[in-house]
């Protein structure tokens, strides 16, 4: 069972759609908890509604003492082994607990993260402060060896095992209360799981009804920030406090450096005086490695006279570029692919930014022995192109160099379409983008989809080469975190698997701007891990009123 706290206090006008993207979670081992803060707006009566509309649901009743009393409230009243917070002025995708609950049951990890949508006046956007984290899917990992996760210290976008969660409390009358709590559990936990798809909605609120977050040039704000940093910093073991210190400084206290120009000397001064008694306890070589200009703004801050440190800010805003954005380094020139696509079995680079023309495409094993394949390249006008010869690409993944001179071929933002292709009957080449780096993942699979099509209440997925006895098909929101699985059953010279089609229903979306949620095909044993299903070469797709089966750009089988 999942315990979820909703603190409510004074959101009539956002409850009920968020309580109502609870009732409808897939993951139905449900309680919830509502604990009504001392609202004045009627929100109080509004909760009181739902325990008798779904009896997962509960209300407690107290006198406003805030957000986090209110979540230790609710939080000292769970009976799940897992825990979870929600704002109550926020929006969760259906399936966002069943993924984030799975994840715990498959790996064992004491918490679970996914990615966060900005909604904003409808529109849903991703969240900068997550761009960095949930790129994509990893399980179990050590957030010791992945210390850039402190970015992402919310704690409505996680389910925490309750053993691990223990006496844990947010501090009560402060503002911030996420960061003092999800920056140390970071550090103390021995592996986490971090999903790459949205499972929380964060409201921005219009101009007029702003939340917490969204009002920086308060001094009590001011106040509150620089505390839960430095309360989460001494939280933290020496190695990773001085890194916490560094993020820190280019994200929740860059944010109040940069309303400076719009705010009054009190508040210039309690920064100045703050910053210096942070800054006291920090390595200096933290202020190194932060880009030039970011760390020349955090060196005026400890002057006397702030004017030249306001005028820096202005000069960085007048960029036109948001967030760190604006403040790093300007990149030395570096080539970066531009596009790609396939002509027969040659996969053609448009490379921008190259200093001199490329001849050669190295292509480095990424895994031991790190074997490296030299390819000629040709062409003009900045396009590329080099021939994959299958007969030298062992499988596995393969890091892209041109040259002269040898260096890596970057991919930026916004990346462009890399499409997966079969260069022959037995060997599929998928180029993807990771860690800021072309790679090319070479495929040689035993057993892939051959057919997928309807037969009566029932998709049937048919494919070529020789299953394992025990062998299941499994369907997956987010890569190795089964939601259901099927038996997978040998017919002559291949296998098929039947999936009831009411198992692929997409749930109502939350909000009208949600995407249609998307279906990963994987196989696995039972307990095992599992492997994305890919397509054969002469896999057709299929549609029907209610789904579309189809090859995602890595080559594996999809239905949305």
């Amino acid at each position: 069972m999942l315990t979820v706290v909703v603190p409510v206090h004074n959101v009539a006008r956002y409850l009920d759609i968020c309580l109502e993207s609870l009732a409808r979670q897939t993951y139905r081992d449900l309680d919830v908890v509502l604990v009504d803060d001392g609202s004045t707006d009627g929100s109080g009566e509004l909760a009181a509604a739902w325990p008798a509309r779904d009896p997962r649901f509960r209300l407690v009743r107290q006198a406003n003492a805030g957000l986090g009393a209110a979540r230790n409230a609710g939080a000292s009243l769970a009976t799940g082994d897992y825990l979870a917070f929600v704002d109550a002025d926020d929006v969760l995708p259906a399936y966002a607990f069943e993924i984030l609950v799975n994840a715990l049951e498959q790996t064992g990890s004491d918490f679970a993260t996914g990615d966060v949508r900005l909604l904003t006046d409808g529109s849903l956007t991703p969240s900068p402060l997550h761009a960095g984290t949930h790129r994509e899917t990893r399980l179990a990992v050590d957030p010791r060896e992945h210390r850039y996760l402190v970015y992402d210290r919310l704690a409505c976008n996680k389910v925490w095992r309750r053993s691990f969660w223990g006496d844990t409390r947010f501090p009560e009358g402060v503002h911030y209360e996420d960061i003092p709590v999800t920056v140390p559990l970071y550090g103390r936990a021995r592996a986490v799981d971090v999903l790459g798809l949205p499972v929380y909605y964060w409201r921005q609120r219009p101009p007029g009804d702003p939340s917490i977050s969204q009002r920086l040039a308060e001094q009590r704000n001011l106040d509150d920030r620089f505390a839960a940093v430095t309360t989460a910093r001494r939280e933290l073991e020496p190695g990773f406090a001085t890194w916490y210190a560094e993020t820190a400084l280019q994200s929740d206290l860059r944010l109040v450096l940069e309303v400076l120009p719009d705010v009054d000397d009190a508040y210039r001064s309690r920064f100045r005086k703050l910053t210096a008694a942070f800054l006291a306890d920090v390595d200096p070589a933290v202020l190194d490695r932060l880009p030039a200009r970011l760390a020349t703004a955090w060196r005026l801050a400890q002057g006397d006279d702030l004017d030249p440190l306001v005028d820096l800010v202005r000069e960085v805003q007048a960029s036109g570029l948001a967030g760190m954005a604006a403040w790093r380094d300007p990149a030395a020139p570096a080539a970066r692919l531009a596009a790609a696509r396939w002509s027969g079995d040659r996969l053609r680079l448009e490379i921008a930014g190259a200093r001199s023309p490329v001849s050669l495409l190295w292509l480095r094993e990424s895994a031991a022995p790190h074997r490296v394949v030299a390819l000629p390249a040709a062409g003009k006008g900045g396009t590329v192109s080099g021939t994959l010869r299958p007969s030298r690409l062992q499988p596995g993944e393969w890091t892209v160099n041109i040259g002269p001179p040898r260096t890596l071929l970057r991919v930026t933002d916004p990346i462009p379409p890399l499409p997966s292709s079969w260069i022959d009957p037995h060997t599929r080449v998928t180029p993807l983008a990771r860690a800021g780096a072309l790679r090319v993942l070479v495929d040689r699979p035993t057993i892939y989809a051959t057919a997928a099509r309807v037969d009566g209440p029932d998709l049937c997925i048919e494919g070529s080469g020789p299953p394992a006895a025990d062998l299941l098909l499994h369907i997956e929101r987010a890569p190795g975190v089964p939601s259901r699985s099927y038996p997978v059953t040998a017919a002559g010279d291949g296998w098929s698997a039947r999936l009831p089609l009411t198992d692929l229903a997409h749930p109502t979306p939350a909000v009208p701007a949600e995407p249609v949620a998307t279906w990963l095909v994987a196989l696995g044993a039972p307990g095992a891990a599992t492997t994305p299903l890919l397509t054969g070469p002469q896999f057709a797709r299929t549609a029907t009123a209610d789904f579309v089966a189809d090859t995602n750009p890595r080559g594996g089988l999809t239905i949305t």
